[in-house]
């Protein structure tokens, strides 16, 4: 009886080992069965295009006409307005402020490469320029005609 059980006993090691040495491991299992198909992956080209009126309480709303759109968008000192728009190909704006005005291209993919959010502070001094809303560079000054 002893003996019958020692051979059940080393059997179902022998089982257990041989089951244990076909087990995949987890993330094999998950790289190689559970991939996601080429086909499924999305490219979601939008373009989030923001200005920001920068400048001080005691001046004037500015006019911002957005790719030749014949509606402005009027921004007080401290608005913001946000531009969801397709990437395909450049957005052109033109800012009025008093008797000035600043026309600039608000999306140029040749000089914006992979940049796909755009910041854009309308200031006392001009316009400014940033893909990551912390360093902005001034990129045109106000004129009186546009």
């Amino acid at each position: 009886m002893v003996v019958l059980a020692i051979y059940f006993i080393n059997i179902l090691n022998f089982a257990y080992a041989y089951v244990e040495s076909l087990s995949i491991p987890t993330n094999s299992f998950l790289s190689t069965h559970f991939e996601e198909p080429q086909s499924y992956h999305i490219d979601i080209n939008i373009l989030v295009l923001t200005f920001y009126n920068e400048m001080g309480p005691k001046n004037k709303d500015v006019s911002l006409y957005y790719n030749n759109k014949k509606d402005a968008v009027h921004l007080s000192s401290g608005q913001d307005y946000l531009k969801l728009d397709n990437l395909n190909g450049s957005k052109s704006a033109i800012i009025y402020w008093n008797r000035n005005c600043i026309s600039f291209l608000a999306y140029d993919p040749s000089t914006e490469r992979n940049n796909h959010k755009i910041h854009w502070m309308i200031a006392e001094d001009g316009l400014l320029h940033s893909v990551d809303n912390i360093v902005f560079k001034k990129m045109k000054s106000w004129t009186n005609h546009c």
